[in-house]
């Protein structure tokens, strides 16, 4: 089997396996990064570093197909997503420079310890946050205090960070800040969150991709595979009850974490 033929099995078995995982993150309003990564390294045997650094490129087209179609369903506050998502692209640089510098085996580990702390924190916030904040009527975007400005790009610098270090999207931690912070309802902190990670995304796929830690085939893969999904499972979000919203939120990130921490 030719070489060609070998990368065009590859991409089909790869987008086959994610097109289901990317209506799951189109859902929920995540990236998918964390996962990609999981099944990268777990199923097709990538080097953590090389699953990482394709992971993050791909999620680059999975969040803009996700939040262009939750910007359609008008669950995007998008001055907010804009300057929280500039602060994450810097953060995503230095995370993604920073990464390079750990052994393979500790950083699978790392990142499985970050989805479940991550999920961890997304379960407290979602039943600490009352009811009556989560479910508010949108009634679009409101001007902001300075102090929530700089929380927001305080949110996104380290947002950003984690997501090209460890490869895990911290779509989370990005949902939890809007909720807590920012007070958004929980459907807009699902379409916000997709439209920051357009830009981390963008620039931790550009970082990595300086270190060669991106394969062209993995990527077509992921790239057919989530943002196919994920473009249609977003259409869902405003269709489905906010408790399958927020078990949806916590579920996700916790099977990824087993899976690069146990396989």
């Amino acid at each position: 089997m030719s070489l060609a033929a070998q990368d065009l099995r590859l991409i089909a078995e790869l987008a086959a396996v994610t097109f289901i995982i990317g209506l799951i993150v189109g859902f929920i309003g995540a990236g998918g990064a964390g996962i990609a990564v999981a099944i990268l390294t777990t199923l097709f045997e990538l080097p953590v570093h090389t699953a990482i650094g394709t992971a993050i490129a791909a999620m680059l087209f999975v969040t803009f197909s996700g939040a262009l179609s939750h910007y359609r369903e008008g669950n995007v506050a998008y001055r907010l997503g804009l300057v929280v998502g500039l602060a994450g692209a810097a953060g995503a640089v230095l995370g993604a420079d920073t990464s390079q510098l750990v052994p393979e085996r500790i950083l699978g580990i790392g990142a499985g310890l970050a989805l479940w702390c991550l999920a961890l924190l997304v379960w407290a916030r979602t039943r600490l946050t009352g009811i009556a904040r989560v479910e508010q009527v949108w009634a679009g975007e409101t001007s902001r205090s300075p102090r929530e400005w700089v929380s927001g790009v305080g949110l996104g610098a380290v947002g950003g960070a984690a997501a090209a270090f460890f490869g895990v999207g911290m779509a989370p931690f990005l949902q939890l800040g809007f909720l807590v912070l920012h007070r958004l309802p929980l459907r807009q902190t699902i379409g916000t969150t997709m439209l920051a990670l357009v830009f981390i995304s963008a620039a931790g796929s550009i970082a990595m991709a300086r270190h060669g830690d991106v394969s062209l085939p993995h990527l077509i893969g992921l790239t057919l595979g989530l943002a196919s999904g994920a473009f249609i499972g977003a259409r869902f979000t405003r269709r489905m009850p906010r408790q399958v919203l927020r078990v949806a939120v916590v579920a996700v990130p916790v099977v990824a974490g087993a899976m690069l921490l146990f396989f």
